[in-house]
């Protein structure tokens, strides 16, 4: 929850430009879908960010390690780093769908399982997480992302 309207203004900012970003790299974004509903789309921001409580939006390293452990086929592990970077190392089960490619690759996303982003320090996995969210996914971001969280944290990654 936000603490200040200021604090909620720089997320409803950031979370629109990724949004559009993510829909330009994309291919651009469907005129229907743009309309003039400017202002619904910034009420939903806000919305989204003033109600959403942390724990749905983010997943400690140790929730999802045991998650894992348990099989998780509800789960679908998207790694946002570099194609260089999912090769030397990823959690197991992980698909590489690289930030910048994230657009281009939206329809390769489940829309009934609960989407994993992880990223390189946990920033662009919140950002994607919102973005997805918004989009109408359940998606979730790893807290501390691969180098700040899970090899932090001692967890196995796969070559």
């Amino acid at each position: 929850m936000m603490k200040t309207r200021d604090q909620a203004l720089v997320y409803v900012t950031a979370t629109i430009l990724v949004f559009l970003v993510i829909a330009i790299v994309g291919g651009g974004w469907p005129k229907a879908a743009i309309g003039n509903n400017e202002e619904v789309l910034k009420q939903a921001v806000i919305t989204y960010y003033e109600r959403m409580p942390e724990h749905l939006y983010k997943i400690p390293e140790a929730e999802l390690k045991q998650l894992l452990d348990k099989g998780a086929p509800d789960l679908f592990l998207v790694d946002l780093r570099s194609a260089a970077d999912y090769a030397a190392g990823h959690i197991v089960g992980a698909s590489n769908i690289p930030f910048q490619q994230v657009g281009q690759n939206l329809d390769k996303l489940p829309r009934d399982k609960t989407i994993i982003v992880y990223c390189y320090t946990g920033q662009t996995g919140g950002q994607t997480t919102a973005t997805l969210n918004l989009a109408g996914f359940k998606a979730r971001s790893l807290n501390g992302g691969m180098n700040n969280g899970w090899l932090k944290a001692g967890y196995p990654v796969v070559r």
